[in-house]
């Protein structure tokens, strides 16, 4: 009788050990870039991330963040491995993804792929603050090279949107 319920613990034990991120770790190093309040949203398995995390009323990115004012720096700050705030006047998280992608389609698809793999973790309301989020022009984009993460900045909503796919 207790042997479905050991192996069924013994497999969700191993599963949550394949998590991509933990949200400890995840919040320690977001936590160096913007003050986080509370975790609204937190969901992590072997293929993808997706976190949304309250902020403060005015929530900013810290200035230890390379800030690209231009498509051109950005792309560059990316393929030198560093994490870049694209703060693009007028351009939404969205729009800037789609400059990137028209200028090198490989180094687009990176930042998109991003962005797409953690919607499979997303539940409906997430995905629709997640959407939202990167068609906002006051919304900032963070992308982090080394793990593949986007994270949307959404000052209107006071949210950091996490998102991460495995590959």
């Amino acid at each position: 009788m207790f042997r479905p319920a050991l192996c069924l613990l013994s497999t969700l034990l191993v599963l949550s050990a394949c998590a991509l991120d933990k949200e400890e770790a995840l919040r320690s190093q977001l936590s160096a870039w913007v003050e986080l309040g509370e975790t609204f949203f937190f969901e992590s398995s072997m293929s993808c991330t997706a976190a949304v995390f309250h902020t403060s009323e005015s929530p900013r990115l810290t200035s230890q963040l390379a800030r690209a004012r231009s498509l051109n720096t950005g792309m560059q700050m990316l393929e030198a491995g560093t994490p870049v705030v694209f703060a693009i006047s007028g351009k939404s998280p969205n729009a800037v993804t789609e400059d990137i992608m028209s200028r090198d389609l490989p180094q687009g698809l990176g930042v998109l792929n991003s962005g797409l793999a953690g919607v499979s973790c997303m539940s409906d309301l997430v995905k629709s603050i997640y959407y939202q989020a990167i068609r906002n022009p006051t919304s900032n984009l963070l992308f982090v090279p080394d793990s593949g993460a986007m994270v949307v900045l959404d000052k209107q909503a006071m949210a950091l949107i996490y998102v991460r796919g495995n590959g």
